[in-house]
């Protein structure tokens, strides 16, 4: 799988962990960063067995943006676009996200943890829509901050960019949760997520995403979903072990 110096990509059983590898800048996002981690998050549709993708920052940080060097040396469209991209392949990757936060997650970084389905935070966690302090607008992040936390609490952490806490954070849904130890955290969820049938989770992910549709559409589409998936092998082996009262054989 490709990846940068700067991402490090390491494989387990059935899940894959994307490290940002960039502590002494606070892990700053560069463009080789972000092309690595899209290229990262499209591909795990081609590995067989995967169920879950971590991302997580290595340091004292776990990102603080984008880097404000490449930011101000040439503004480009293109710049915003590959921002753009990454959060929306976050977004659509057909397997569980889970971003794991310690230290900052400012600016851009936002919009990485927004983008995922699971955001594990530890207590001494900081967070901040920071751009307007900067003059700058969290554009490409918006999506995807209003989709977890709705219009009004985004608009005012926008207007203010003002920093919170890890519990502040959790109050208003941006986490799921806040823990003294993220990797024993992370079993716990990883447990929970081996427990569902994984072409069911790829579909609910699927079905989840914001599409303009009418309604008619809507519910044609999901009858669809719910039909394709009552006839799958995985729900046979699902309610059969359930009839049985045994664990279901993913």
């Amino acid at each position: 799988m490709p990846s940068a110096p700067e991402v490090r990509i390491e494989s387990h059983d059935d899940f894959l962990r994307l490290l940002l590898n960039r502590p002494e800048k606070g892990n700053a996002l560069t463009p080789e960063m972000m092309g690595a981690l899209t290229a990262a998050f499209a591909g795990v549709a081609n590995h067989v067995g995967l169920r879950a993708v971590i991302l997580q920052g290595i340091g004292r940080q776990f990102c603080t943006g984008a880097d404000l060097n490449w930011m101000v040396s040439l503004p480009t469209v293109e710049q915003g676009e590959a921002l753009a991209e990454l959060f929306r392949t976050i977004a659509v990757c057909p397997l569980p996200t889970l971003a794991l936060v310690q230290g900052g997650c400012y600016g851009g970084a936002m919009g990485l943890v927004a983008a995922c389905d699971f955001v594990l935070a530890t207590p001494d966690a900081e967070f901040g829509f920071t751009e307007v302090q900067l003059g700058l607008a969290p554009a490409v992040i918006s999506p995807w901050a209003v989709q977890r936390l709705g219009v009004a609490r985004t608009r005012e952490l926008f207007l203010t960019g003002e920093r919170f806490t890890a519990q502040q954070a959790l109050d208003i849904g941006l986490l799921s949760s806040v823990t003294e130890d993220l990797e024993a955290a992370t079993e716990v969820l990883l447990a929970a997520l081996r427990s569902g049938g994984p072409q069911a989770q790829r579909a609910i992910k699927e079905m989840l995403l914001a599409r303009d549709e009418t309604i008619e559409a809507r519910d044609a589409r999901l009858a669809r979903v719910i039909t394709a998936l009552r006839d799958s092998d995985e729900a046979q082996e699902g309610v059969t072990a359930f009839l049985e009262k045994r664990k279901p054989e993913w």
